[in-house]
């Protein structure tokens, strides 16, 4: 009995993996930044559709002050972002989903971790929501003809090497 049930058990993890594992394809979402109206950290509208629209590849990346897998990945990312940049020309976007009663605490919180990339504000979540990105951290890999072409939900330590990967496949594309 014990070991059919660890047969089974075995077999549905095994179903879980190979469902879950999805080869890597660049024309994966086949989607562009909806012309939605963001915030600069200075209040300021900002057309969503100009991200991505500088022929570099870029990473958008939602997240918020209170997700602790946000701060994780962005600071992550944050160490070595002028490496990255340097050698592949990618941009990173972050843009804050933060509620209004929050918003004041984003960009002291930008400058006390030197976070050196382009940060926007999505109060209203509108752009989350049109990308029907549901949590926090969700990065988005746009290619350089603007085209969102990989997305990944959530944050572990290590996961800035896959993002990496992605971006290096990016490139070569």
């Amino acid at each position: 009995m014990k070991k059919y049930v660890a047969h089974i058990i075995l077999g549905l993890l095994f179903s879980i993996i190979i469902l879950s594992f999805k080869p890597f394809n660049m024309k994966l979402l086949k989607i562009n930044i909806p012309a939605v109206e963001i915030k600069t950290l200075e209040g300021k509208p900002f057309n969503a559709a100009n991200i991505g629209s500088t022929s570099k590849p870029t990473l958008l990346v939602f997240w918020a002050t209170c997700c602790a897998p946000c701060k994780k990945e962005l600071s992550s990312i944050s160490k070595v972002y002028k490496e990255w940049k340097n050698k592949t020309g990618i941009e990173v976007v972050a843009v804050s989903v933060d509620l209004p009663q929050y918003i004041n605490e984003v960009k002291p919180f930008i400058e006390a971790n030197n976070w050196n990339f382009k940060v926007y504000l999505d109060v209203e979540r509108n752009l989350m929501k049109a990308m029907n990105a549901y949590s926090t951290p969700h990065s988005f890999l746009i290619d350089k003809k603007g085209e969102v072409i990989w997305d990944k939900q959530g944050f572990v330590n290590g996961d800035e090497t896959l993002i990496y990967q992605k971006i290096l496949e990016v490139i070569k594309y």
